[in-house]
């Protein structure tokens, strides 16, 4: 155990610019201004005196800060020994936020990020990413470890919880304004997690063929006409602009899923009868799904199903061309 030591200090006396142990990200829990506010400051704050005097935080960053806006000051603190190593200093930042809180995504990027520049690779990923509850992946720890890079927007809302950070991976391999133009539209309108990745896939594979940026796209006449077509609901413009965006990518395909959508209600099928493609259209494998009550129903269905079959818009739903 290393020794520590009760001070009194003025928080003039601390650098705030040194943010070597600094993990915290997000505004400041109401929770924990009002406790101290009420009883005061109950967990001391613990420092590290630097070589210029100063006094380096390594743990309680947040509580400091309510403790300046509040004007609380000097206050008491315990302060490491001048010989405590970064790493050990760093560890036991990360110890201590851990065993009190979850952490919130852009945290634990920075506890991955800081922590990488002490330790190996394997070690890193053994230790550290259990205790985070992350997969010990080396994949998963190098995508974490983009994450700090992002705008500041960015990471406010994937600390906030209303950005994914599966997103903030996807958009680290992006340009700046890139990143930026994604991150407006996905604020604008209700994509799913899993749509979101699709989006960005397909607008950067469209901007690659076409010698466009993702910005450029994103804010092209055809996006933009839906994007601000306000009567209608934001779920119902998100479809069309998914769609739109689908048929961009790979047009041949988008408007096979449009003749077929079209013929499968033309053709008329029965009630709790469903015709299923291969994938992609490709393939001679195609699939009919049924639901039915009893061995009377199914019976029923496939007699109808029979005589569909004899006819010749049903083959045609099937030509490829």
């Amino acid at each position: 155990m290393l020794e520590k030591t009760s001070h009194s200090i003025q928080l003039e006396e601390v650098d705030w610019n040194d943010t070597s142990c600094l993990i915290t990200y997000g505004p400041l829990p109401d929770k924990l201004i009002r406790s101290i506010q009420t009883v005061g400051l109950i967990q001391k704050p613990l420092f590290q005196r630097k070589s210029d005097g100063l006094f380096r935080i390594i743990c309680g960053s947040r509580r400091l800060a309510v403790c300046q806006q509040l004007g609380l000051d000097p206050l008491s603190c315990e302060v490491l020994p001048p010989s405590t190593s970064p790493v050990t200093r760093l560890r036991m930042c990360i110890y201590d936020n851990i065993a009190l809180r979850g952490l919130n995504p852009v945290e634990k990027s920075l506890v991955l990020t800081k922590m990488a520049q002490h330790l190996d690779q394997p070690q890193l990923v053994q230790e550290f990413m259990p205790l985070l509850d992350l997969e010990p992946s080396d994949t998963l720890c190098g995508r974490y470890k983009k994450l700090p890079a992002l705008e500041e927007p960015i990471l406010d809302a994937i600390a906030r919880g209303t950005l994914h950070e599966r997103i903030g991976f996807v958009l680290s391999a992006l340009e700046q304004g890139d990143r930026l133009a994604f991150f407006n539209f996905f604020a604008e309108l209700p994509f799913s997690v899993s749509v979101q990745e699709e989006l960005v896939e397909t607008v950067v594979e469209i901007g690659r063929r076409d010698n466009l940026t993702p910005t450029q796209i994103l804010d092209s006449d055809e996006v933009n006409d839906l994007r601000r077509a306000h009567q209608r609901p934001a779920r119902q413009r998100a479809q069309q602009i998914r769609k739109q965006l689908q048929a961009r990518r790979a047009p041949r395909l988008s408007a096979r899923k449009e003749r077929f959508a079209r013929e499968a209600r033309d053709l008329g099928l029965p009630s709790g009868v469903r015709l299923i493609p291969p994938p992609y259209f490709e393939g001679p494998k195609w699939s009919l799904e049924f639901t039915f009550v009893g061995d009377e129903e199914l019976a029923v269905r496939l007699r109808n199903v029979a005589r569909l079959a004899e006819q010749a818009r049903f083959q045609r739903i099937m030509e490829s061309e």
